[in-house]
């Protein structure tokens, strides 16, 4: 049995949301962790019928990584409804960005 794609997308980010706070721990100790990209937002992006817009750049900088950064202040794992919300607040985000580009 297949995911839906709304609960599929909030897991992806949910999972690049982790990437991203990890990555961004190991930069913050001193350690050159930018080349461990997971390309979880392309797949996001995709999924979500974002990837050949002419706004799909702005859209990723503005919203995905503006609230990914968030993540930095959650507290791994006592605080995993946290990080939900984050990923489906980042998921409405980015459904209210593509229903305006119509």
């Amino acid at each position: 049995m297949s995911m839906p794609a709304p609960k599929l997308i909030v897991s992806l980010i949910r999972d690049s949301l982790i990437n991203f706070k990890l990555v961004s721990g190991l930069n913050a100790m001193g350690l050159n962790a930018d080349d461990y990209h997971t390309y979880l937002g392309d797949t996001i992006f995709k999924l979500m019928k974002l990837e050949n817009h002419a706004h799909s750049d702005l859209i990723f900088e503005k919203v995905f990584l503006a609230n990914a950064k968030k993540v930095r202040h959650i507290r791994f794992p006592a605080s995993a409804e946290e990080l939900e919300q984050l990923s489906e607040d980042i998921y409405e985000q980015l459904l209210f960005a593509r229903d305006m580009l119509k």
